[in-house]
């Protein structure tokens, strides 16, 4: 007759074998979740820093062309002031009317003039 198998032993260390196994894929999956997280919140803390260096660096290139901008600006706005005043004197000229600086020039001679009749008058 045949010998009598005991399956008990085997089919035990099967279900060891397979409730093991089963325990290492679900491990193994929550590993991959634990790494995935600390890879995404790695890659987000990093786009994060880059973010704030980019933003930095652009607010420091806008700043300047807007300190260039304002510059060239006041140096236009120069430009226009003294063609205007020279243009003015022009039509004052013309109209034959003195200019503020041709009065200058008047006055400090009258000074002048002054102060050498006062000298000459108190020499004399």
């Amino acid at each position: 007759m045949a010998e009598k198998i005991e399956f008990t032993e085997t089919v035990e260390e099967n279900v060891n074998l397979l409730v093991e196994n089963g325990r290492k894929v679900v491990l193994a999956g929550l590993g991959a979740v634990t790494l995935a997280q600390e890879e995404l919140f790695s890659m987000f803390n990093n786009l994060v820093e880059r973010g704030t260096k980019t933003e930095t660096k652009t607010r420091k290139m806008v700043n300047k062309q807007v300190e260039t901008r304002q510059k060239d600006a006041e140096k236009a706005a120069k430009r226009v002031e003294k063609e205007i005043e020279k243009r003015f004197e022009n039509a004052l000229h013309w109209m034959n009317i003195p200019s503020k600086s041709d009065i200058d020039k008047l006055s400090r001679k009258v000074t002048t003039l002054n102060k050498k009749v006062n000298d000459l008058s108190k020499a004399a």
